[in-house]
């Protein structure tokens, strides 16, 4: 089967904090919480994650991180008006229907609150469907979390955020270690028994959150992934 590449036009670029680029696209067929476009560039290509929930009202977005690869050359030479070339969407996305009635726990870490982003924007799109919803963000220095000004509106909706910092930071106040770390120490947010979990990040996360909630009573067969 041929797969068709498709090209986006770039209507905004900006920072996220010091570590990622914020990048705003043209209207995309329809997608899922989860789902990700492969981009291709200077004949090599990458996943990234849709940062955005899907709907009339919102422009589709990705965020990339610096620190090599087709993310840096994207963010060297990207700027409204340009396009990217692209196939997808890719993947399943995050399977929230079964979120549904239940409280929910959001994990991500570095660039994976991308995912998580358009995870949150679903669910405040019909909040009063859900119990409670927790997130736990983590990033090595204060100065790369994302979406500040989008936490703010995420808190007011009633979604309990934790941000976790895993570097040196002198002047940090909140949570200290990995998401795993901070989710032991203060509990996630929500009622175990009656919540499901969607996870963003490096494998070693993902695996480290599992053997946190299992002992609180969250099982590993209700967190889920967007592969």
């Amino acid at each position: 089967m041929t797969v068709v590449r498709n090209h986006a036009k770039v209507v905004a670029v900006w920072d996220e904090g010091n570590l990622m680029r914020g990048v705003r696209l043209g209207p995309l067929s329809p997608y899922s919480a989860g789902q990700s476009l492969k981009i291709f560039h200077r004949g090599v290509s990458a996943q990234f994650a849709l940062a955005t929930a899907h709907g009339p009202e919102r422009a589709p977005e990705l965020l990339l991180r610096r620190g090599g690869g087709v993310a840096d050359g994207l963010i060297d030479e990207l700027a409204p008006g340009s396009k990217i070339e692209f196939e997808g969407p890719d993947g399943p996305g995050f399977p929230l229907v079964h979120a549904r009635g239940q409280d929910v726990l959001l994990v991500a870490a570095g660039s994976g609150i991308s995912a998580i982003r358009a995870v949150v924007e679903t669910l405040l799109d019909d909040r009063a469907a859900y119990g409670r919803i927790a997130l736990f963000y983590g990033q090595e220095h204060a100065c790369e979390f994302a979406y500040a000004s989008g936490r703010a509106a995420w808190a007011a909706a009633d979604v309990a955020i934790t941000l976790c910092l895993h570097g040196d930071d002198r002047d940090w106040s909140g949570a200290r270690g990995f998401v795993q770390d901070a989710i032991i120490m203060a509990g996630p947010g929500v009622r175990p028994e009656r919540a499901v979990a969607y996870l963003c990040g490096m494998p070693g996360m993902i695996s480290g959150v599992r053997e946190a909630l299992s002992p609180l009573g969250l099982a590993t067969d209700r967190t889920y992934l967007n592969f």
